[in-house]
C-alpha cells in the first residue's frame, strides 16, 4: 500500500496544471473505494456522507469517522477537504496517511498546513520539525517553529528559524519584517530598525516599513522618531489604514497630543463601515481624560501584529488558505488578539464555514473596541447559517444599544431584502436613513438598495425617486443606471432615455452580464432586434445560467427568424429554475409560437 501511495502521489503532483491534477484525483478514486473496503465483508464503509458547509463547491468531504485508516484513501479524501477548506478533515485524513508513509514529505506538508490551519500548534511541531530536520524548504515549517519560540520568549532560536526562509518572492522582506521583532524581545531596538530598512526599497512594503517603525520606536521610548514614522504611516498616498491610525493616536494620546489624536480620529473615513466605532470609543477617551493604551504592548504583541498584517493581505487578495495559516500562527502568539479573531471568522465565512464563523465572532472579548464590528459580523453569519430571526434579533440589539449608528439597521435591512421581504426591508430603510444626520455621497448605497425594494414591493413612484436621489448622490453610477434603466425598459417608457443611462452603464461595466443583458433588452424594445441579438448573445455567453437573460436571447433570436434556436433558448430557461412569472411566460410563447407583440409608452 505505500508503494501505491508513493505512486499515486508522484503521478499527482507530476501533472502540469491543476485542472490535470484534479482529473487524475478523480481518476484514482475507485483505488480509494477499493482501499476503502471493510475486509471480510466487500462493504464499504463509508455508506453515509456529512454534507460539506463550504458551499464552493458541490461535493461534500467525507466524515472522517465513517472512513478507515488507509493511506490512499486518507490522502485523496485529504487533498479535497483541503481544496474546500475543511482544515479538521484534512489533518485527519493526511495523518492517517502519515501513519502508513511517515517519510513521504509532501504528506508531511499537507498534515502540517491542515493541523496549523486548525490551530493545533502543539500537535504541528512535530511535523515541522520533521520537514525542516529533513532539510525540505517549508515555510509553514519554518514559520511555525518560529513562532512557538517567540510565544515562550526565545527570540534568537526563533531568528534561528526565520533565516532559513527561502531567499525568493516576498520572503525577504516577510523575515525582515518578523525578525525585527525578534531583535526587539532581546532588547536590540538599533538593530532591528536596520533589519527593518529592507521595506523600504519596495513600493508595497513602504507603509508597513513605516507602521512597524511606529511601533517599535514607540515601545522602546524613541519619541521624536515614533512621532515622524507615525506621521508618515498616516499619511499615505493609498490613504491611511485603521491600524495605522489607532497606533498613531494612541501615541500622540501619550504624549500630550491630544488634539492632533482628535483630528486624526475625525478624519478617517466614515465610510470604513462599522470599524469605525473603535474611533468612536477613542474619541470618547479623549473627552473623558482617560489614558489610551498602547497599540503593541511588547516585542510578541509585535510579531502577531506582523502575522496578522500578511494574514490580511492574503485575504484581501482571497488567497485563504496562506490567510488561515498567518493568522491561526498571529492568535497562536497572542490569543487574545481581537482583529486577528475577526479576521478568522471572516476566513470562516469567505470559505462557507459558518458554524465556525459564528463561534469565533462570539469569542471575541467583550471589552474588545472592535466588538460592534465582530457583532454585526455575526449577524450576517447566523442569516448564512438559515437563523434569520436570531440575526434580526441581534442587529436590532445593536440597534438599540447605539441609536446614532445606522449601519446595524442597514444590514438587517438588506439581510431581509436578500430574503425577499421587502416590505419589512422598506421599513427598516426608512429607520436607517432616519439616523443619517447629514445626507452624503456615500449614502447612494442606501436609496439604491430602498429603491430596489420598493420596486418589488409595487410602489414604483417611491423607487423611481430613490433611483434619481441615488443619481444625484453619485452621477452615473452604473448599477443604479442599469436598474433604472431596465426598469423604465420593461415599463416600456422613456426608452430613449433609459437607453442612454444603460449604455453609460455598459461603457463603465461591460463585463457585466445583467447590464449588457439591460441594453439588449432596451433595443429589442425600440425594435432593433439585429442590435439587440448582438448584446444579448454577448450577455448569454457572460451569464450562461440566468434564466431571464435567456429568455431575452430567445426572444431576439425569434424576432430575427432563427426560431428553431429561439425554442431551443426557451427550454433552456425552463431549465435554469425561473420564478413562477418568468415560467408561466415561457411556456406560453412555447405553446403559443412567440412573444406577443410589443407595446411601449414612451412617457417622458
Amino acid at each position: 500500500m505505500v508503494n501505491l501511495l508513493t505512486k499515486a502521489l508522484r503521478t499527482i503532483s507530476s501533472a502540469q496544471n491543476t485542472a490535470c491534477r484534479q482529473l487524475l484525483v478523480f481518476a484514482l478514486l475507485p483505488l480509494f473505494a477499493s482501499a476503502c473496503t471493510t475486509p471480510g465483508t466487500g462493504e464499504s464503509t463509508a455508506k453515509s456522507e456529512q454534507k460539506n458547509k463550504n458551499e464552493i463547491t458541490d461535493v461534500s468531504v467525507p466524515d472522517p469517522s465513517a472512513l478507515p485508516h488507509t493511506p490512499l484513501g486518507g490522502y485523496l479524501a485529504g487533498r479535497h477537504a483541503r481544496k474546500v477548506y475543511d482544515s479538521s478533515a484534512a489533518a485527519v485524513f493526511f495523518n492517517r496517511a502519515l501513519i502508513a508513509d511517515p517519510d513521504n514529505s509532501e504528506l508531511l506538508r499537507h498534515a502540517l498546513a491542515a493541523m496549523v490551519g486548525e490551530r493545533k500548534i502543539e500537535e504541528s511541531l512535530p511535523l515541522a520539525n520533521r520537514l525542516i530536520a529533513s532539510n525540505v524548504p517549508d515555510p509553514t515549517a519554518l514559520l511555525t517553529v518560529a513562532s512557538e519560540f517567540v510565544r515562550t520568549g526565545a527570540y534568537e532560536k526563533a531568528r534561528e528559524h526565520l533565516s532559513s526562509l527561502p531567499r525568493t518572492g516576498f520572503y525577504p522582506y516577510l523575515k525582515s519584517l518578523l525578525t525585527s521583532w525578534t531583535l526587539v524581545g532581546d532588547n536590540d531596538g538599533t538593530t532591528a530598525l536596520e533589519e527593518l530598512e529592507l521595506l523600504q526599497t519596495a513600493s508595497n512594503f513602504s507603509a508597513t516599513h513605516d507602521y512597524h517603525v511606529g511601533l517599535i520606536t514607540d515601545l522602546l521610548g524613541m519619541t521624536g522618531l515614533a512621532q515622524k514614522t507615525f506621521r508618515s504611516a498616516v499619511t499615505s498616498v493609498r490613504g491611511p489604514r485603521i491600524r495605522s491610525v489607532l497606533a498613531a493616536g494612541s501615541f500622540f494620546e501619550r504624549n500630550g497630543q491630544t488634539d492632533n489624536a482628535r483630528k486624526l480620529y475625525q478624519a478617517f473615513p466614515a465610510s470604513a463601515g462599522p470599524e469605525t466605532t473603535v474611533l468612536d470609543a477613542a474619541l470618547s477617551r479623549i473627552d473623558a481624560g482617560e489614558e489610551a493604551p498602547p497599540l503593541v504592548y511588547n516585542a510578541k504583541g509585535g510579531f502577531a501584529e506582523a502575522l496578522y498584517e500578511i494574514g490580511a493581505a492574503f485575504f484581501k487578495d482571497r488567497a485563504y488558505a496562506p490567510a488561515l495559516i498567518y493568522t491561526q500562527l498571529a492568535l497562536h502568539v497572542r490569543p487574545d488578539f481581537d482583529v486577528a479573531q475577526i479576521l478568522l471568522a471572516d476566513l470562516y465565512v469567505a470559505t462557507g464555514l459558518y458554524t465556525e464563523a459564528v463561534k469565533t465572532f462570539r469569542n471575541v472579548p467583550k471589552e474588545s473596541p472592535f466588538l460592534w464590528s465582530a457583532r454585526i459580523r455575526l449577524a450576517s453569519a447566523l442569516n448564512e447559517l438559515g437563523e434569520l430571526e436570531a440575526a434580526r434579533k441581534e442587529l436590532r440589539t445593536l440597534a438599540t444599544e447605539k441609536k446614532e449608528r445606522s449601519d446595524s439597521l442597514m444590514v438587517l435591512a438588506d439581510l431581509l431584502r436578500t430574503k425577499e421581504q421587502y416590505h419589512d426591508a422598506v421599513s427598516v430603510y426608512d429607520e436607517a436613513i432616519a439616523r443619517i444626520g447629514t445626507i452624503e455621497q456615500r449614502h447612494w448605497t442606501v436609496f439604491y438598495a430602498r429603491g430596489m425594494s420598493l420596486e418589488r414591493s409595487g410602489e414604483w413612484s417611491k423607487a423611481e425617486s430613490d433611483f434619481l436621489r441615488a443619481l444625484e448622490l453619485q452621477p452615473d453610477q452604473p448599477l443604479v443606471l442599469n436598474y433604472l434603466g431596465y426598469s423604465w425598459v420593461d415599463m416600456g417608457m422613456r426608452l430613449p432615455e433609459a437607453r442612454s443611462m444603460i449604455e453609460k452603464a455598459v461603457s463603465q461595466r461591460p463585463n457585466d452580464g445583467y447590464i449588457v443583458d439591460s441594453l439588449g433588452w432596451v433595443l429589442y424594445r425600440l425594435k432593433d432586434f439585429d442590435a439587440a441579438l448582438v448584446h444579448l448573445e454577448r450577455a448569454v455567453e457572460l451569464r450562461p445560467n440566468d434564466p431571464v437573460i435567456t429568455d431575452h436571447y430567445g426572444d431576439a433570436l425569434w424576432q430575427t427568424g432563427r426560431r428553431t434556436e429561439a425554442r431551443f433558448q426557451w427550454q433552456r430557461a425552463l431549465s435554469l429554475n425561473p420564478n413562477p412569472d418568468l415560467l408561466k411566460s415561457v411556456e406560453e410563447k412555447l405553446r403559443r409560437g412567440g412573444p406577443t407583440n410589443l407595446q411601449t409608452s414612451d412617457q417622458s
